[in-house]
């Protein structure tokens, strides 16, 4: 794990990383670098950073377990579990399913409001204020009203185009399925069962001295999700807490689990799930999903073969950091297995 660290450190623009590996043998944490750009304090497994969009996998979490309790079916008309008529999410009569909102192929588009304009510049010192002011003010209500303007892009399960949107839709679809709020669902269904005392959709109280600045390519420190990110991109964590989640993802006895791994695209070498990224590596399988924020990246990534996953959060935003994240796991990975391979 050093070596790793030593080589995603290589590039200077990184700051600080945090690192929950869980394995058979027990959980073990590992941290680098320093809670802002060129200082002192090392983050810590306590230390909260957002998780951006691994915020879905736990949506999909969600998703999972109504379908499980045959409250909602893979490829109904999802406008069906919607609190209104939404004759607009179809094209020529091909509704939105979960399947293809789940898998970015409902022909939504990447934001509600329509973000595109801003992410056509791709000026990254200004995209951040430039979405905090589009979407400021824009509650469950706003985002209602304006989901009846929306038009889709494409024919649903034709085209894979990026959508915060779709997921937005999965969360308004499992608050009328267990009419209670989406926060509510997640707090109450996933986090506190699973123990996980310091995730959620908001940092209060004490807690917040533990919550880490993101920092840009610049090194410039900048803001946290807008508070509506909700079942897109809107959770916080600790590495300590998402080790829980990654034991659980990890149990392939329990029922949510097996359901989230089941191909919707492709196939379990190469597809995706719910909505875990589908591939093997030494012809066993692995699940991932990274995200990154204003200021932060994430990356989970699961060998359930060998019952190993790791949490990997950073409080940069740099060029390819989800990425770096993603190839510290495999190298780990690999240096673990060949370790066990010698005699």
């Amino acid at each position: 794990m050093d070596n790793a660290a030593v080589d995603y450190f290589r590039n200077g623009c990184h700051v600080g990383l945090s690192i929950g590996v869980v394995t058979p043998g027990g959980v073990f944490f590992y941290n680098y670098g320093a809670t802002r750009p060129h200082g002192h304090t090392l983050p810590g497994r306590h230390s909260i950073y957002e998780l951006a969009s691994v915020t879905k996998t736990f949506t999909g979490s969600l998703a999972a377990r109504a379908v499980i309790e045959d409250k909602l079916h893979i490829d109904d008309d999802f406008r069906l579990y919607l609190p209104g008529d939404y004759a607009n999410l179809a094209w020529q009569d091909k509704p939105i399913t979960l399947a293809t909102l789940i898998t970015h192929r409902s022909g939504m588009p990447r934001d509600i409001p329509d973000s595109d304009a801003i992410f056509t510049k791709k000026d990254f010192k200004t995209l951040p204020y430039e979405l905090l002011a589009l979407q400021k003010g824009f509650d469950r209500s706003k985002l209602l009203s304006a989901l009846h303007r929306v038009k889709l892009r494409s024919a649903p399960g034709s085209t894979e185009v990026y959508s915060n949107a779709g997921y937005q839709v999965i969360g308004l679809g499992l608050e009328k399925i267990y009419g209670q709020p989406f926060e509510t669902l997640m707090s109450r269904q996933l986090l506190q069962p699973l123990g996980m005392n310091s995730t959620g959709f908001t940092v209060e109280g004490a807690k917040h001295t533990l919550l880490l600045s993101g920092f840009d390519r610049q090194d410039r420190k900048v803001p946290y999700h807008p508070r509506n990110a909700g079942a897109a991109w809107g959770l916080y964590s600790t590495t300590e807490d998402m080790s829980k989640y990654i034991r659980w993802q990890l149990d392939a006895n329990d029922p949510i689990v097996r359901q989230m791994r089941q191909p919707l695209v492709g196939n379990a070498k190469e597809g995706e799930a719910m909505p875990w990224n589908l591939a093997t590596e030494g012809e066993q399988p692995v699940l991932w999903h990274g995200g990154g924020s204003f200021g932060m990246s994430s990356q989970v990534v699961l060998f359930p073969a060998q019952g190993e996953g790791f949490v990997l959060l950073a409080n940069d935003t740099c060029e390819g950091t989800e990425g770096a994240l993603k190839t510290i796991a495999m190298d780990v990975h690999a240096s673990f297995r060949r370790d066990r391979a010698r005699p």
